[in-house]
């Protein structure tokens, strides 16, 4: 008996290896477990704060004193909200997060957004119409002139007659008509017409003092003639 632990327990033996190689494996498992909540600081959270409607200085000032940081994701502009004010946070106000964490902002921009024009000449009206307002254009309205083919943009113009070219930066907000070639009849002058056909016309026709030529031919021809 007592060979044969001499024998399993010796240097060279499998069961000492495999018994060191198990004693390493638990030490290395807690070295990694504790060394992870140290480096992530697992239990000490941060609560969000809410950055909505406060100013990049205010937030700044904020997040420094909670050990937290911040950057811009996105800026969209609202006449409802004040230029430079924050809209959104993510992570949402109220979570919880680790010291250091970024928190990605949304702001409210100091002036609308620009969109390059596209080309648009001898495009679709159609075409031309949806890609705008995809770009964000909400005002934009259609008016038909002569030229060209049926349906397609002759040009492009904001209420004023400014002509709008391809590749112009052009705020969203600006109201631009769309030129587009059709068929267009002059009805005011044909109202006109009707109107004096209907009214001047039949009274010119009636009280006309008679032609003096005209009766005295008629008081020549005889009623005896039959």
């Amino acid at each position: 008996m007592t060979n044969l632990k001499k024998k399993l327990f010796r240097k060279d033996s499998l069961l000492t290896h495999v018994l060191v190689m198990a004693l390493i494996s638990i030490v290395f498992i807690l070295l990694l477990t504790f060394g992870l909540d140290l480096y992530t600081k697992h239990g000490n959270s941060i609560v969000v704060p809410d950055l909505r409607g406060k100013t990049l200085e205010e937030a700044r000032a904020i997040l420094k004193e909670a050990d937290l940081d911040f950057e811009i994701n996105d800026s969209t502009f609202s006449k409802t909200a004040r230029p430079g004010t924050i809209r959104d946070v993510v992570p949402s106000p109220g979570s919880r997060v680790k010291a250091g964490r970024i928190l990605f902002i949304s702001i409210n921009g100091f002036s609308p957004r620009k969109q390059t024009i596209p080309i648009y000449k001898d495009q679709s009206a159609r075409q031309i119409l949806a890609l705008l307002r995809g770009l964000g254009f909400e005002s934009v309205e259609q008016r038909v002139v002569p030229g060209g083919y049926i349906g397609s943009v002759v040009g492009l113009q904001t209420p004023d007659g400014r002509s709008v070219d391809p590749g112009a930066q052009v705020s969203i907000d600006t109201k631009l008509i769309l030129l587009v070639s059709g068929q267009t009849v002059d009805t005011l002058g044909l109202d006109r017409l009707i109107e004096g056909y209907g009214q001047e016309g039949r009274m010119d026709s009636t009280m006309l003092p008679p032609n003096p030529n005209q009766q005295k031919r008629d008081s020549s021809v005889s009623n005896d003639w039959w």
